[in-house]
């Protein structure tokens, strides 16, 4: 599967998130007739040595190919204060990640947004399309 000590899996049409490992028993799904899921595996980075601070971008729930927006991926761990994650994504809908803990802030284009975070580690921002970018925004969290 990969070198990752975790990753999340995202169920496109449940709408599901779950963390495995590479060791983790197999994924039980049934899929009823005429219907079907997506499975969206992204290896879960740490962003310090405390296990507190895990994160992986899923990208664009709207399209089919999630992670398909994320143009670039950029984690910054220097210094015990400065622990981000920078994000180029490309189209607009509801962006989803993995996050272990709430970031302390959020931006959007270099403006502080909202977002929203629950403790399953479903961490959710809304993207508008900015067509002077060619649709892509700059997406950052803070920890």
């Amino acid at each position: 599967m990969g070198k990752a000590e975790e990753y999340v899996v995202y169920l496109n049409e449940a709408e599901e998130i779950l963390l495995v490992t590479p060791k983790a028993d197999a994924i039980q799904v049934t899929i009823q007739p005429s219907s079907f899921e997506i499975f969206s595996f992204v290896p879960v980075e740490k962003l310090d040595l405390d296990p507190t601070i895990k994160f992986a971008p899923i990208g664009l729930t709207n399209m089919f190919y999630n992670g398909g927006a994320i143009q670039e991926l950029e984690y910054i761990k220097s210094g015990a204060e400065n622990k981000s994650v920078k994000i180029k994504v490309k189209g607009h809908g509801n962006f989803l990640a993995y996050s272990r803990a709430s970031p302390k802030e959020c931006y959007l284009n270099c403006a502080e947004v909202a977002f929203e975070w629950l403790a399953s580690g479903k961490l959710t921002l809304n993207l508008p399309w900015v067509e002077e970018a060619g649709g892509i925004s700059d997406v950052a969290f803070v920890f």
